[in-house]
């Protein structure tokens, strides 16, 4: 189970991921972000395109972790 914080650094993770636009967040957050998404990446190999559901299962998966 993850906490309403690992829950809202997911979801803008996959923002940051799907759109590339950050919204004026603070550094700390788009560093955590990015490595997040370097991880989910890293974790779904050669996919080809991750989508919504996907990068939420796996980033869930790391985040548990």
């Amino acid at each position: 189970m993850l906490t309403s914080e690992q829950e809202a650094q997911a979801r803008f993770a996959y923002r940051v991921y799907s759109t590339g636009n950050t919204y004026g967040a603070p550094a700390a957050a788009v560093r955590a972000a990015n490595d997040l998404i370097d991880k989910v990446v890293e974790a779904c190999g050669q996919i080809r395109r991750i989508d919504a559901r996907l990068f939420s299962s796996v980033a869930t998966d790391i985040l548990k972790k």
